[in-house]
């Protein structure tokens, strides 16, 4: 196998790779309301957050559930929102539709391309191949720009798969240019299904698996993500009043199965007597290790438990590794 398809986690707990995140869109907010506007509507303190910083906020719906997970990072002249590619036009959609009164406007940029590296030699990686990258992107979501030989790029802290990394934006050219570079200076690129493996362990909840539009913030692990302190948000009512009524049954968990054999999305968990206890989000398989899954898992099942994966006729055994409590 040659190393620009990597199945080695090393690469990205210890080195850097290049990982696939699946594709990211980027919306432009402009206006003299975009700050207010983007504070009043999402769950994040957005007001709070200086020039060159960025902070991670959810949109959410009337009902509470999340639509969106956003960095949204501050600019001199606008705000760039940062989201899921397939959710990138709804999104400028939605954001849209609730500026009935204000001075903003939104809309995906379509002539930006991305790459993301992850690893604590990220930076270390793109200074290899001549990107000058600025200091002071020590935390997450600072971001700046930086003049390339591949043109000019925009990067941006990041924290995927459980390491920090960086996002690199550019034009489509220059991301491609750069991407060869990486591969001629023997940046590997961690295989698919050892990113979606990696991901799983770390209990990040991804868009179109754990963040579907019926789910509320504090079941995929998202509640740290509301800024309790600051006024109304988009869904403020439904978030409280199941806060305050203690009416989360599930949360976001990880298993660790007892077999070789890999589950699948949609695939039920029996805990003791109760055969619905959850089911499994996503499932994957670091070489050399047990499968692991995500699922939303009743909050009556501990970390420790042992549970069943129903899987078709099969039934496997898993144990709860870990969890997100609902409001940590």
């Amino acid at each position: 196998m040659s190393r620009d398809e990597s199945r080695d986690p090393f690469w990205v707990r210890d080195a850097v790779a290049r990982v696939d995140l699946g594709g990211m869109a980027v919306l432009r907010a402009t206006g003299a309301d975009r700050i207010v506007f983007l504070h009043r509507l999402t769950t994040g303190s957005v007001q709070t957050v200086a020039v060159g910083a960025a902070c991670r906020s959810l949109l959410l719906d009337n009902k509470g559930h999340v639509v969106g997970d956003l960095r949204i990072c501050i600019r001199q002249d606008e705000v760039r929102l940062i989201v899921a590619a397939t959710v990138g036009q709804g999104i400028a959609a939605a954001l849209s539709r609730y500026a009935v009164m204000d001075d903003f406007a939104v809309a995906v940029d379509p002539e930006i391309a991305s790459l993301a590296l992850c690893g604590p030699r990220s930076a270390e990686a793109l200074r290899g191949v001549g990107v000058p990258v600025p200091g002071g992107l020590d935390a997450q979501g600072m971001h700046a720009e930086a003049a390339s030989p591949f043109g000019s790029l925009w990067l941006v802290r990041s924290r995927e798969l459980g390491a920090d990394g960086l996002w690199v934006f550019g034009t489509a050219p220059a991301c491609s240019a750069l991407t060869a570079g990486l591969d001629a200076a023997g940046i590997p690129a961690l295989a698919p299904e050892v990113a979606q493996a990696l991901s799983i362990e770390a209990g990040e909840a991804q868009v179109g698996a754990e963040i579907t539009g019926d789910t509320f913030p504090m079941e995929v692990g998202l509640a740290g993500l509301i800024d309790q302190n600051k006024g109304c948000y988009l869904g403020q009512e439904t978030i409280v009043r199941v806060r305050d009524r203690g009416l989360v049954r599930r949360r976001l968990a990880g298993l660790r199965l007892r077999t070789e054999a890999t589950p699948a999305a949609g695939d039920a968990i029996a805990f003791e007597a109760d055969a619905g206890a959850g089911r499994v989000t996503r499932a994957g398989r670091v070489p050399g290790q047990a499968p692991v899954a995500l699922a939303l898992l009743a909050t009556t099942v501990p970390v420790g438990a042992e549970v069943q994966v129903r899987h078709g006729a099969d039934g496997f055994a898993a144990q709860v590794v870990f969890d997100r409590p609902p409001w940590s």
